[in-house]
């Protein structure tokens, strides 16, 4: 019997494409709290003329905050009881587990080769890669960018030790644990894992030439990797090693587990990018799907994840940086999109604003985002936006098209009505999209959780090392993110 009495502390480190955080979550009573311990900036940088992450500043900021979630839990007279990692997908690194000397370089997928879905496609035509993977042909898979590092590495097969594979997440866990491995939620957004196995895709690994690496086995989420090393304990100051959960690793993943895979609720996970689709009980790997751009990728509990991928609040994120730059000091981005908000529930208007291609390939590396959008608005015959407020109301009716434009395209693929929308994480926060999205899709529209990859990471956690019976349990009664609101529909 599950003592939930006696408090329990879990740490979550969720990576984002624009900030990371260490949440610390408190188990008792059948409840969660949650306490951000510590928060850091995150973005790629450009080093030797390549686009990167900074991932070993990264790491020491993870290790900032689970020392603080350390002292925390001691203070409260505990121990931190388990730590578990999520991050966006596709990136990796490619490491020699066996020495480990220098911290491992993570390029950033914006800056991936932009021709490697068609050269990838001399070898393995798209349709038949999807057949397997069931992920659409985008410039940032795994797959391409490995191709590259491939003949930039000059990897063959040998009867030495390969490199070995990591995405970011598995990365972590080995860092803190020494221990090798990769957890299925993440593996799935890398086009390489066979969606009718669980497995790595062979034929599909030998035939892109990437049989010279080493790919660790697939494992479920829910699974304890190891404690963390000596090393690692002592720098969290902890008198124990401390277990380290295969957790949901893809945030999406994360952001989702408490999904029920019926079909019948659009799912938009709302940060840098939006994640916007439906969960169910297995993926649909026809050509109908790939056609109509949509990718599956690992869900908790078996399930599985039909969504589109498409610019998020990344776009209002560059906007911002631009007109930071123009102005010489740091625009609010938050109290932009709050004003902006604000004044649309203060006045009526029957202005529509100019709506464009949210998924178009010309919007995902830095720039001049302004003028992205402008060219866009000109390039489909419309007025472009004017001032700032009027691009943020353009970024914002975009994405509700959009989301729309998926609930009659999810529809027609699963053949199951969707009932309602839920937003969740960062971008739930945005009363002006949650509206919108409500207005286009004519259904009622849930916001929240805003932290929902930390809530999944520490629900999965819970539940693998017994403190909670049940992830229905945690989010039923542990959530404490009351910052859930509900928008009913409106006319268009």
């Amino acid at each position: 019997m599950i003592d939930q009495a006696v408090p329990r502390f879990h740490a979550a480190v969720d990576l984002g494409a624009s900030s990371g955080r260490v949440m610390l979550g408190r188990w008792a009573d059948g409840r969660l709290e949650l306490t951000e311990v510590h928060r850091f900036p995150n973005g790629p940088i450009t080093q030797d003329g390549r686009l990167r992450w900074d991932a070993e500043r990264l790491f020491e900021e993870t290790i900032v905050g689970l020392a603080e979630a350390v002292r925390i839990a001691a203070a409260a007279g505990g121990v931190l009881d388990g730590i578990g990692v999520d991050s966006w997908g596709v990136d990796i690194a490619v490491v020699d587990v066996g020495t480990g000397t220098a911290f491992p370089t993570v390029l950033h997928h914006r800056g991936a080769d932009a021709d490697g879905p068609a050269r990838a496609a001399v070898l393995v035509d798209a349709a038949t890669a999807y057949a397997v993977t069931g992920v659409l042909e985008q410039t940032i898979n795994t797959s391409y960018q490995l191709r590259s590092r491939a003949e930039e590495l000059d990897v063959r097969r040998a009867d030495g030790d390969r490199p070995t594979v990591l995405l970011v997440p598995d990365l972590w866990v080995w860092l803190l644990t020494g221990v090798v491995g990769a957890e299925r939620t993440i593996a799935s957004t890398t086009q390489l894992l066979d969606q009718g196995t669980g497995d790595w895709a062979a034929e599909l690994i030998r035939r892109w030439g990437l049989d010279g690496f080493d790919f660790p086995p697939v494992v479920a989420p829910g699974t304890v990797a190891g404690p963390t090393t000596p090393e690692v304990t002592a720098r969290l100051g902890s008198s124990v090693p401390i277990p380290v959960h295969r957790v949901a690793e893809h945030d999406t993943a994360s952001a989702l587990a408490f999904a029920c895979p019926d079909g019948a609720e659009l799912l938009v996970s709302s940060g840098s990018w939006s994640l916007v689709g439906v969960c169910l009980p297995a993926p649909v790997l026809t050509e109908h799907a790939r056609t109509a751009g949509f990718t599956n990728e690992a869900g908790v509990a078996g399930s599985s994840l039909l969504l589109r991928n498409l610019a998020g609040m990344w776009l209002l994120t560059e906007c911002a940086r631009a007109w930071s730059a123009e102005d010489g000091s740091a625009v609010d981005l938050v109290e932009l999109v709050a004003a902006v908000s604000e004044a649309e529930e203060d006045t009526a208007t029957d202005v529509t604003p100019a709506v464009f291609d949210v998924a178009d390939p010309r919007l995902l590396v830095p720039g001049d985002m302004p003028e992205r959008i402008a060219t866009l608005c000109r390039e489909t015959g419309q007025r472009p936006p004017g001032g700032r407020s009027d691009v943020v109301r353009t970024v914002v009716e975009s994405l509700a098209v959009a989301y729309a434009e998926t609930v009659r395209a999810c529809e027609a693929i699963t053949g199951v009505a969707i009932r309602s929308v839920r937003i969740v994480g960062g971008g739930s926060r945005n009363r002006l999209l949650c509206a919108r999205t409500a207005a286009r899709t004519g259904l009622p529209v849930t916001a929240g959780p805003a932290e929902a990859s930390a809530l999944g990471n520490l629900a999965v956690q819970l539940v693998a090392a017994g403190h909670a019976p049940s992830l229905d349990a945690v989010y039923r009664h542990g959530q404490n993110d009351h910052d859930d609101h509900d928008h009913e529909r409106t006319p268009t």
